[in-house]
This record gives C-alpha cells, structure tokens and sequence, in this order.
C-alpha cells in the first residue's frame, strides 16, 4: 500500500506514531514514572495486543464534506457489513472506526452498533470513550493527506453486553477471532448511522454489488491490505483506493 518514493519518511511517520503510544502506555502505568521497555512491534507496526487500521483515498481527505469508516462483524456471523442497511437490518454491523472533521480539524471516534430491544430497526450508537494508549488517531500517516491510521487495543473491542444504548452491567461477551469488515465513505453529520454511502469496498461503489469481505483470523498475526473494487467517483477525496489492516495478538493462536 506504501508508495515506493518516500516510502522511508511514510515508514518513520508510521513508527514515530507507535512511539508515541508506547511512551503514552509507559506514563500511564499506575500514575508513576517508568521507564519504557517496548515489546517488539509486529505487523503494520503494531505492538502485542494491538491492531493498526490504515485507510487510502485517492486524493486528500476532505472532512467538511465526507466522513470516512471501517465497519467490523465481530460477531463470528461471517457476514460483511454493506450499504444495504434496510434490507439486511443492518446485519454485520458490530463496530465502527469513524474519522470525521469539519474541514478544518478532524478526529476519530470509536462506536458499538447496539441491536434493538425487540423487532427490527436501526441499531443503537454507542460511542466509547478511550484513551489515546487504547485507541489512538493519526490523521496524516503517509505525509500526503492520503492516509489516516488508527491504533486499537483489542480489548476494546469487547464493548459492552447491553442490548440497548446504555451501558449495562452484565458480563462483556468475547468477540470471535474470525471477524469480516467493509470500509465506506459517507456524507457528514450521520451520528446515528443514517448515512448517505458514497463509497465502499465493493465494485458497486455505494450501491450493489456488495463487497464480500475475507473472513480475518484475529488470534493469528497478520498484515494485509485490500483495495477497493468501486466505479471511479467524481471527488477523489470520496475515493478508497485501498486499506490496510495488521493484528499482532497477544499470545498466536491458530483460527477454530
């Protein structure tokens, strides 16, 4: 996904962003001053525990306008996330990594899809707060304003067991390690999942056919990158050339 020219500035854009999150997770330890003794960086430059998402359009991004998402079935349904929300009742969605702005800042923001109570309908948006060694933003990690990358703690993604948008006190479920996922440019402003899609994965761009997702084994380390199958758009801020996603568990387990 990297381009060749510079691809050594985009290489030590990208590490300098890991460092910043080890030195964050060493100064948070219990409030005391530490010393930092950083395990290995593995796949995608992502340390033990940790799974680096990186998201390319064709031209800068432009947040007074779009707002660009990884949408991730962790269920184990195998079901890849689509634009046809009404007619799949919104089947596959489990999490979403949004980056959104205003044209003049931008910030991502992390969000549980919360099924309904009863019957069908949209799902509850849940955004969860996490601090930056849990969940950390780079805006611009190829030095064109191509690309943003996000660095998640797995355990983040156990969310929350309630069925409906307010935290509940039950047990966190486990998500599966076979996890599907789809990324989609949309229109601003759809806090609540009501989008205007513009763009996704698949060769449909917004509209069918759907993008079939790989199904990522989440216990095994990896670092992949898919390109986007879509009709060529006439903003190519709105465009998704491609994105990356690089898991380095904790302990390597072979998928069920």
């Amino acid at each position: 996904m990297l381009p060749t020219q510079g691809g050594m500035i985009v290489q030590m854009q990208r590490a300098a962003f890991v460092f910043v999150l080890l030195t964050a997770l060493a100064s948070a330890a219990c409030g005391r001053q530490v010393t930092p003794n950083p395990p290995g960086l593995g796949p995608g430059g992502a340390p033990p525990g940790y799974t680096a998402f990186f998201f390319d359009v064709s031209a800068p991004f432009s947040f007074s306008s779009y707002q660009y998402m990884f949408v991730l079935n962790t269920s184990g349904s195998r079901i890849t996330p689509s634009t046809d929300t009404l007619q799949t009742n919104w089947a596959g969605y489990s999490f979403a990594l949004i980056a959104r702005g205003n044209g003049a800042t931008s910030f991502a923001q992390f969000v549980q899809f919360v099924p309904p109570k009863s019957g069908k309908g949209p799902p509850g948006w849940l955004p969860l707060g996490s601090a930056p060694q849990l969940f950390s933003y780079n805006l611009n990690s190829n030095g064109s304003g191509t690309e943003f990358s996000l660095l998640v703690k797995r355990t983040v993604f156990n969310g929350i067991a309630s069925p409906s948008p307010s935290p509940s006190t039950s047990p966190t479920p486990t998500p599966s390690s076979q996890w599907t996922f789809n990324a989609f440019t949309t229109q601003p402003g759809g806090s609540q999942g009501n989008w205007y899609f513009v763009d996704s994965m698949g060769a449909g761009g917004p509209v069918d056919p759907q993008y079939v997702s790989p199904t990522l084994c989440m216990s095994e380390p990896f670092d992949q990158t898919f390109y986007g199958a879509g009709p060529t758009l006439a903003d190519p801020s709105a465009q998704i050339v491609s994105v990356e996603i690089a898991n380095n568990p904790v302990v390597p387990k072979p998928c069920p």
